[in-house]
């Protein structure tokens, strides 16, 4: 009788953590969806003002690339 009282016992409590933990991983992923349901409306509103142009020719958000520096290259050093 005592073994099946700590099996029921050891059961109950992985039990009750595996919930918590579920419960966890799913509250995390409730936070996660809207966060990039958030960032991803403030983020499509910013790409139509750095598409618009302020004056023929230059938009509002220029883009360029920057030069590579030595220090960036790291397949090519010896």
């Amino acid at each position: 009788m005592m073994k099946k009282a700590q099996a029921t016992l050891e059961f109950t409590l992985i039990f009750i953590i595996a919930v918590a933990l579920i419960a966890g991983l799913l509250n995390l992923w409730s936070w996660s969806k809207d966060q990039i349901w958030a960032r991803q409306g403030s983020y499509e509103d910013t790409r139509v003002q750095a598409g618009s142009r302020d004056s023929a020719g230059e938009p509002a958000v220029p883009y360029g690339a920057s030069e590579i520096t030595d220090d960036q290259i790291y397949f090519l050093k010896k």
